[in-house]
């Protein structure tokens, strides 16, 4: 009898330590232990194949300790929306996208620039145009929000101008290609390839500046803002996604055949197409980003913003201002391995 007793003891304490170990890793619901989960990343962006990085280093799970989610969300609004109320952590726009807005301070903590335009975007006008000092009245089309639109505004205030020196007509970028072939605008400043077809298709024309020119550099950048608490409680994580990104940026380079296929299903392009469209733009590396980010360069972030946020409020855009210093910063690249 003892024996039997003293046997069932020891399988009572043996199923004890077994059911212990098997439910050490795991909470009272049964599933992974909190501490084991990776921190979740939402970012939103409106399609644009100059993203396509972050969609490489997703597939590729360049993303490491870190859950990134990609959302595309086509209205800059309800981006705000998704990164005012939490359903986004991040969100990429343009210093004028970021900085278009009235009545309340644009949210967000810029830590990333993304990519720059390099002759995707520009302005083309008819023969009798020789300059922005002859745009003085004549019918410009562009469409707000885009950067074609913030060139336009730019090389505007070079001469002393602004938008009401002009007769400006708000149109969509492709209407406004076709308005200008129809020879009803002297002008539209407009993106690619709606930017080349239109001078091609109109005799009289000609491209007058794009943003591969020099005196553009620095002004059409996709930076990478995330919620103010969400930099604040979770810069580790913002850690890693910019270290995916610029592992997919070096994928890029030693597997462009690989890289460039995998970037085009998220843009339901084919890879030849994918690739072409880079010719417009370059994706900016860590070395690049630590120079832009550097307060001492001659083009840096911190000049841009202000730059663009005082040709928004000359042409009415904004009604808010914001300092540079307070909405970008250099801390998370600091941090990148």
């Amino acid at each position: 009898m003892k024996k039997i007793i003293i046997t069932t003891i020891c399988i009572l304490i043996l199923g004890s330590i077994i059911y212990s170990s098997s439910n050490s890793h795991k909470n009272p619901t049964g599933n992974k232990d909190e501490s084991t989960k990776k921190q979740e990343v939402t970012i939103a962006m409106v399609t644009f194949p100059g993203y396509g990085p972050l969609f490489l280093a997703k597939d590729k799970g360049f993303f490491t300790d870190v859950d990134v989610n990609l959302e595309t969300i086509e209205s800059l609004g309800d981006i705000r929306a998704a990164v005012n109320s939490g359903n986004a952590d991040a969100y990429i726009a343009t210093y004028d996208m970021y900085q278009s807005i009235k009545g309340q301070k644009p949210s967000g903590i810029g830590f990333l620039v993304v990519d720059e335009s390099h002759g995707g975007d520009g302005i083309v006008v008819s023969k009798n145009i020789n300059s922005i000092k002859d745009f003085k009245g004549k019918k410009v089309g562009a469409e707000p929000g885009f950067p074609p639109y913030l060139i336009l505004q730019y090389m505007l205030n070079k001469e002393g101008m602004t938008l009401k020196d002009i007769d400006f007509k708000d149109l969509p970028t492709t209407d406004a290609g076709i308005a200008f072939v129809a020879n009803k605008l002297d002008a539209a400043a407009i993106f690619e390839p709606s930017l080349s077809a239109s001078s091609k298709a109109r005799s009289d024309s000609k491209i007058l500046v794009t943003s591969s020119d020099p005196e553009i550099k620095g002004l059409v950048q996709d930076i990478l803002f995330a919620n103010e608490t969400f930099i604040k409680e979770h810069p580790e994580a913002l850690t890693k996604v910019v270290e995916g990104y610029f592992k997919a940026l070096e994928y890029i380079k030693t597997n462009p055949e690989d890289a460039y296929t995998i970037m085009a299903k998220h843009f339901n392009v084919s890879p030849a197409e994918m690739k072409d469209f880079t010719s417009g733009i370059s994706w900016i590396s860590k070395e690049e980003n630590t120079s832009i980010f550097n307060k001492n360069s001659n083009v840096n972030v911190y000049k841009t913003f202000t730059l663009v946020g005082d040709l928004l409020e000359k042409n009415e855009e904004t009604d808010v201002r914001v300092n540079s210093y307070e909405k970008l910063t250099d801390s998370i690249l600091k941090n990148t391995k």
